[in-house]
């Protein structure tokens, strides 16, 4: 597998394409990983990776367009067992 592309996410919640040296939006961020590629977000401020959270953001981004999101048992068992 390919190795991952790095991203920097900016506190304006803009990401960057280290790559490819532009600004891209979490829809094209979306394409990319859809297109098979490994990603990893780093916060340009501290260098943390919010990767997981980017990942997220993604998921309930197309959830909320697509009126698909989860039941809400699930969600409480996402949060009430979410550190195991």
């Amino acid at each position: 597998m390919a190795e991952a592309v790095t991203f920097k996410k900016y506190a304006n919640r803009r990401i960057y394409d280290t790559q490819r040296s532009r600004y891209i939006t979490l829809e094209q961020l979306a394409e990319v990983i859809r297109q098979g590629q490994e990603v990893e977000v780093i916060d340009a401020r501290t260098k943390e990776d919010v990767t997981a959270l980017t990942l997220t953001q993604i998921v309930l981004e197309q959830a909320k367009r697509q009126n698909a999101l989860l039941p809400v048992p699930i969600l409480h068992l996402i949060i009430q067992y979410g550190d195991n």
